[in-house]
């Protein structure tokens, strides 16, 4: 009998180890409980500023550019000098045109006292002579210009549809643009210039025509005369205009971006030599994902940060959305829809300048003294979000409401109340009614 009551002994110590041993553990948990405070929903970007306003100070008559004695950085006033074209050329042709004016003014004078010579029609003739090669080189030139035209109109088409497609960047486009509107500027420069040429050639035509008929209407001759006066006037004043654009001024104040011509060298009109700007009028573009920039409406509050504005945090305003989205690939190359948005804020005394790197929060919600819980304390199931509510050191699953989240917290609506404790980060191992061991602060850090 006692031999048995051993083996039963034996059997109930074992039975209560295995059950010791098996028996649920209690699962440990961080621990975070339901808050009041503020929540905000927030979207952020990276962004770059750029100026409001850029003047592309371009050369307003084509010749010798003199040096620039601009540099980046530098502050200008409006009304400031900042290039020259030498004047010479135009001056003296200034000169020569006022000579011939006096020239003619005194055979207007003369008309009815002096006969034409030989050696006045022979000038003429050489005069038209010269100035029908001259036309001839001009005409040559500008079949050489149109040439370059055509090709710069064929790059620009040829990049418009590739830049629809984001397969060259907007500055590539700039670039075509410029090109194809300074190939244009230059023929119709060399259309002025074959004008002058064919001008000259009338004047020469008509002189030795004057010349030739020996005209017995002095009156007819004077007419005549004063035709050629009025024709070299108007080049006068087509050429004293071109003088006075020779001094290159600042159309406002502003600093200097880029110095695009430094040395002296020949220039054609419309070649860009400065770039201007206020820097204290800046806005900041920055591109959103489109389905984040559908939320977006002007007038939203902006925070702008970043490493160059160090611990400081301005305030902006959203300016614009783009109606238009773009495609773009991301550094891990997928294929994103972006939306550009425009910020505007005060850069007054912020350093900041044309193209700094910035980041952009805009707010589309803010909510103060709300119930909120901790994102990683909420899991989302198909029916719902829910949180495991601590009671009695079991879990508890309960359903919640949720509303604007910031990344960090969400705002909960109903389900919960304030101070409820919660576990953090729910594992696989936790659910509906399993007993929990919360972890000290130290290893819930760790």
């Amino acid at each position: 009998m006692r031999r048995w009551l051993m083996w039963i002994l034996i059997a109930l110590v074992v039975a209560a180890g295995i059950w010791w041993f098996q028996r649920p553990r209690p699962v440990p948990i961080d621990a975070v409980h339901v808050t009041r405070g503020g929540v905000r929903h927030t979207l952020e970007e990276q962004g770059k500023t750029r100026v409001i306003e850029r003047f592309v100070v371009s050369a307003p008559v084509a010749g010798r550019l003199l040096r620039v004695g601009l540099e980046e950085g530098d502050t200008v006033t409006e009304k400031q000098t900042i290039a020259v074209i030498d004047p010479l050329p135009l001056e003296s042709r200034v000169q020569e045109i006022e000579s011939q004016i006096r020239a003619i003014e005194r055979r207007i004078d003369g008309v009815g006292t002096k006969k034409p010579k030989a050696q006045e029609i022979e000038r003429a003739r050489v005069l038209e002579q010269t100035a029908s090669e001259a036309l001839r080189v001009a005409e040559g030139e500008r079949k050489e210009l149109v040439a370059l035209q055509k090709q710069a109109d064929r790059e620009l088409e040829r990049l418009i549809p590739l830049a629809r497609e984001k397969r060259v960047s907007p500055s590539e486009l700039d670039d075509a643009r410029t090109a194809a509107t300074q190939a244009k500027q230059r023929v119709d420069a060399q259309d002025n210039r074959i004008r002058i040429r064919r001008l000259a050639i009338s004047v020469a035509r008509l002189e030795r025509a004057v010349l030739e008929a020996r005209l017995s209407d002095y009156d007819w001759e004077e007419k005549v005369y004063r035709e050629q006066v009025g024709g070299l006037r108007a080049s006068l004043r087509s050429i004293t205009a071109d003088l006075a654009r020779t001094t290159i001024v600042a159309p406002a104040a502003g600093t200097v971006l880029a110095v695009h011509k430094e040395s002296e060298q020949f220039v054609a009109a419309g070649t860009p030599i400065v770039d201007i700007a206020d820097l204290e009028r800046l806005e900041i573009e920055a591109e959103y994902l489109s389905e984040d920039a559908a939320h977006m409406r002007p007038g939203m509050k902006v925070e702008i940060f970043g490493r160059a504005l160090g611990e400081r945090v301005l305030e902006g305003e959203l300016l614009r959305v783009e109606p238009s989205a773009f495609e773009k690939v991301s550094s891990l190359g997928v294929e994103q829809q972006r939306v550009r948005v425009i910020v505007k804020f005060d850069a007054k005394g912020t350093g900041l300048g044309d193209g700094f790197r910035v980041e952009v929060r805009v707010i589309l919600d803010a909510k103060e003294s709300v119930l909120r819980a901790p994102e990683g304390a909420l899991f989302r199931q198909r029916d719902g979000w829910y949180a495991y509510k601590i009671v009695d050191d079991k879990a508890r699953r309960v359903r919640v409401e949720t509303g604007i989240r910031d990344g960090r917290s969400r705002e909960i609506l109903s389900g919960l109340d304030e101070n409820d404790e919660l576990v953090l980060y729910p594992a696989d191992a936790v659910g509906n009614g399993t007993r929990i061991e919360r972890l000290p602060p130290a290893e819930a850090q760790k």
